[in-house]
């Protein structure tokens, strides 16, 4: 009985024991079996809570920090000031192109002649021009610097551009192009040919005018109006020059209303245009030293002759690929004018001052690859059409005695044949040989050849 308490106290023990012998066997080597930890008497207090950090920092370092956040702001200001000023830029273009020129005239004499038919080199155009384009305004200045007229001003336009019909409105205060048929709105770098035809460098000596202007279009129609002073200059404005009738010059307050009403299918571009108004054709007084009846050196009063000028004019352009060549073009223009002589402070209006005129041209370009081309134009203008005149404007003996251009209205007319090789090395640069011969009465030796390079930016 003894016995068996013993073996009971025994195994109780090794009970108690054989946990912690097993813990320290499975633990790794050189490491220290975990303690036995007896069950606790009472739950433990709760530690004490940590110190409270800092609601903010220190006064010197808030300072800092909104020294820089303040120079960010500053930062970002001049960035979006600089983006801006970059987005105005890339709506600002600036262009223009140089030609530069040898004529040689067959009439001129030892190089030049009494007509400025001369042998020479010289500067044709120095266009410079600069263009912004916005939302709803528009603005363009150019000029242009050459060898006949100096630096000139050849567009000041200041526009509104309309963004809220579908006729892409278009109105124009200042100096522009007169909206008259295809070849005044051409471009001078454009042009085939070196210089417009004659009827287009008669009727119009300048082809700007000052005024307002409306520019619209719908699907394939196009409108082009405005209301000029009517001086059709492109030249310098008129100074005192002795016995020059003043190009650009109209001192009258009657207005001239010009336009094309055109339409465009892209192969096929045509249009209508009309010219209603009055001018004043001036004469400065000159020197009188060829009449010996009077003092020699006296100052002759100036001269103004009145006219109401109507003129009308058809124009069409149609354009072709030609397989294995290139584009085809054929152009054509033909203007008809009227001048009505009117009565004029103490001048009575005489009929035999008055005129009808007719032009017309045609040009073909054929390009020959992308880097050649051929031009060819005939064109011709009667600046008095015989059968318009009264017959009694022939006779001599009549008073008023007819003018000069009705004494010579079988011998006025000009016919005039160009040929023109084009030469393209890239975009910007173009040469032109071009050969004009021209028809007169009399005949006279007066063709024309021609050599231009033209750069372009």
């Amino acid at each position: 009985m003894k016995s068996r308490q013993v073996q009971g106290t025994l195994l109780a023990i090794s009970l108690l024991v054989a946990p912690a012998v097993l813990a320290q066997e499975m633990a790794p080597a050189g490491s220290e079996a975990p303690p036995v930890m007896a069950p606790p008497v009472e739950a433990a207090a709760p530690a004490a809570p940590a110190p409270a950090v800092a609601a903010s920092v220190s006064p010197a370092l808030d300072a800092r920090l909104k020294a820089v956040e303040t120079k960010l702001a500053g930062t970002e200001e001049t960035v979006g000031a600089l983006q801006s000023t970059v987005d105005g830029l890339k709506k600002i273009k600036v262009g223009g192109f140089v030609q530069g020129r040898y004529e040689y005239h067959q009439d001129a004499l030892d190089g030049t002649s009494k007509y400025k038919s001369e042998n020479r080199f010289y500067v044709r155009h120095g266009y410079l021009g600069a263009k912004y384009e916005g939302k709803n305004a528009e603005y363009f200045l150019q000029i242009d610097a050459n060898n006949n007229d100096g630096v000139v001003l050849k567009d000041a336009e200041a526009t509104f551009v309309d963004t809220w019909t579908p006729f892409h409105l278009r109105v124009t205060l200042g100096q522009f192009k007169i909206p008259f048929g295809y070849e005044i709105l051409q471009s001078d770098a454009d042009r085939e040919m070196p210089e417009r035809a004659s009827v287009i460098t008669t009727l119009f000596p300048g082809d700007r005018d000052r005024g307002l202007r409306l520019q619209g279009s719908y699907e394939m129609l196009r409108l082009n109006v405005a209301l000029v002073n009517g001086a059709s200059f492109g030249q310098k404005d008129p100074s005192n020059y002795f016995g020059v009738v003043q190009n650009g010059y109209d001192p009258n307050g009657f207005k001239t209303i010009v336009g094309r009403l055109g339409a465009d299918l892209g192969f096929l571009v045509g249009g209508f245009s009309w010219m209603w108004g009055r001018t004043l054709d001036t004469k400065f007084g000159a020197l009188d030293v060829i009449d010996t009846s009077s003092t020699a050196g006296k100052l002759l009063p100036d001269t103004y002759t009145s006219f109401s000028q109507t003129r009308l004019a058809g124009d069409v352009q149609g354009y072709v690929d030609v397989p294995e060549v290139g584009g085809l073009a054929i152009k054509g223009e033909m203007i008809w004018a009227r001048k009505t002589n009117r009565a004029y402070d103490l001048a009575q209006a005489n009929s035999c001052l008055n005129s009808q005129s007719l032009g017309w041209m045609v040009t073909v370009v054929q390009n020959i690859g992308p880097y050649l081309g051929v031009a060819l134009r005939l064109d011709q203008f009667d600046p008095l059409l015989s059968s318009t005149v009264d017959p009694k404007c022939y006779d001599t003996t009549v008073t008023p005695k007819p003018t000069a251009a009705i004494a010579a209205r079988d011998t006025d007319r000009l016919t005039r044949l160009g040929v023109a090789l084009l030469a393209y090395g890239s975009a910007n640069i173009k040469f032109t040989l071009s050969y004009e011969h021209l028809w007169e009465t009399p005949a006279v030796p007066n063709d024309i050849l021609t050599a231009q390079l033209q750069a372009r930016f």
